[in-house]
């Protein structure tokens, strides 16, 4: 791989980058080399009272069900999937990060992999599709469609980026809020059960909690997962850690994809000024109120979502009034 230069970055933009990495790092995804360039004019159009007029959106001009984001709300949609060489990939999680440029917080949102949704163009199929068939432009166009928002930006790991980062910050301590078994590779036993509490867990153990799924649902996995990316957070971001963030990030930019530009990054680390609060982030799962289990008529399990239900919700992690 060709080594680029960098050059030194400011501490809100090491802060920034690494909470997006932090994030991604939780997801399993395809193991990408390094960081795409993104578009610089998203700094400079928040502050201009007269930008340029930008095209509009296909799928979200002319929904009357379009979210009214507030434009200090920036969203990140971060990946993950089960890609395998030779065996393509599926986004199993997807978690948004919806970042409060005012109040300085963050709220997480996590769509379950099985939500039987309208893929623009294709059929009717499940959202983790969405990505393996076009991309980020076809899961934003996705999500634009059925929920009403297209987020801001994206970012995708894989499953040794993940062990890589919660292994180099030495484990982390994941305040786990459920009891769960499952079946687990790294112990004689083959067994791994996790009760209520504070749980110290190297890269392996917590990629297993993220990912286990003989004995849990859809639902449950998306909590799980997120209750390991505020460890990862509260870790990485802890005065005893804050400045080892250079060597984090360039230990983990090397499986980490981010569309984000260094002037978007600009953006998201004014909030982190306030990183150490405890209320930092927020978050928001569904259950089967509004995502009911279906067979489909050919026999897949999937989740019908329940439209304004989510949105319902979703204007609550856009903080929308």
């Amino acid at each position: 791989m060709q080594t680029k230069q960098r050059k030194s970055a400011s501490p809100l933009i090491i802060a920034l980058v690494a909470v997006i990495i932090i994030g991604a790092a939780l997801l399993a995804a395809i193991s990408l080399n390094q960081v795409r360039a993104g578009d610089g004019k998203f700094m400079s159009n928040l502050w201009d009272n007269s930008p340029a007029e930008a095209p509009a959106d296909l799928y979200l001009a002319e929904n009357s069900a379009a979210l009214p984001i507030p434009p200090y709300v920036k969203t990140i949609m971060l990946l993950g999937s089960d890609y395998s060489p030779g065996s393509g990939h599926r986004t199993d999680v997807m978690l948004l990060a919806a970042f409060n440029l005012k109040n300085g917080k963050i709220n997480l949102f996590s769509f379950p992999r099985d939500l039987w949704m309208e893929i623009p163009g294709y059929y009717p199929q499940r959202l983790n599709v969405a990505h393996p068939l076009g991309g980020y432009e076809l899961l934003g166009d996705t999500l634009a469609y059925n929920f009403g928002f297209r987020p801001d930006h994206y970012a995708i790991t894989d499953f040794e980026g993940f062990r890589l980062v919660v292994d180099w910050l030495g484990g982390v301590d994941v305040e786990v809020t459920k009891h769960m078994e499952d079946a687990c590779f790294f112990t004689p036993e083959g067994w791994c059960v996790v009760e209520p509490g504070m749980v110290h867990m190297d890269g392996d153990y917590a990629l297993w909690y993220v990912r286990a799924r003989l004995n849990s649902s859809d639902f449950d996995r998306t909590r799980r997962a997120q209750e390991v990316i505020q460890a990862i957070a509260r870790k990485a971001l802890s005065p005893a850690y804050i400045f080892r963030l250079p060597a984090f990030i360039e230990t983990a930019l090397d499986v980490v994809e981010t569309d984000m530009s260094v002037a978007d990054m600009w953006l998201y680390a004014f909030p982190l000024s306030k990183f150490f609060r405890q209320d930092l982030f927020t978050s928001y799962t569904l259950t089967p109120n509004e995502a009911a289990f279906y067979v489909t008529d050919d026999g897949a399990s999937v989740l019908l979502p329940n439209i304004p239900a989510i949105q319902a919700i979703l204007q609550q992690v856009f903080w929308i009034e």
